[in-house]
């Protein structure tokens, strides 16, 4: 919370500082707050430079920089649909993953991207589903999805 009004601070030259310093975080809270807030302004700010340091710490074997390469895509993010391409690659990235953190955070980036292109994401979710993929990630996604809508899509499965 100290460092949200200050995201203007981290510029491309100061990534490799924020880079440590997302490394030092673990826990969900921790590093949803800081990818709904701070990753959040400086993705907006900045996503030519920074979308190449979420794809670093996307294939990262920490679970807590997989989880926040992806919750970043999520909320503000995922509305606008700017990014909508990109935060899908990161979700194919780790869609197998065996953390449970990791598939919540695929997961809720899935079911917020379809705020911005709800057809196309069921249709990825649709695809992940037949391919198997954990049944966290894929409820999570369609957690939104409500009555005949939802027993339809699963129904197709």
């Amino acid at each position: 919370f100290i460092l949200e009004p200050h995201s203007a601070h981290f510029t491309p030259d100061k990534f490799p500082e924020l880079d440590h310093l997302i490394r030092q975080l673990c826990g969900w809270s921790k590093v949803d707050s800081f990818t709904g807030s701070l990753l959040r302004d400086i993705l907006f700010a900045h996503p030519n430079k920074f979308l190449p340091l979420v794809r670093k710490w996307n294939q990262d074997s920490d679970m807590w920089l997989q989880r926040t390469s992806v919750v970043l895509f999520t909320r503000k993010v995922a509305k606008s649909g700017q990014f909508t391409d990109f935060a899908l690659e990161m979700c194919e990235n780790l869609v197998n993953s065996d953390e449970d953190l990791v598939q919540k955070g695929v997961g809720w980036c899935l079911k917020d991207l379809m705020k911005a292109d709800k057809n196309r994401i069921l249709e990825y979710v649709h695809h992940l589903r037949k391919r198997g993929v954990s049944s966290t990630i894929t409820l999570y996604a369609i957690r939104d999805i409500k009555g005949q809508e939802r027993k339809d899509f699963l129904a197709q499965s």
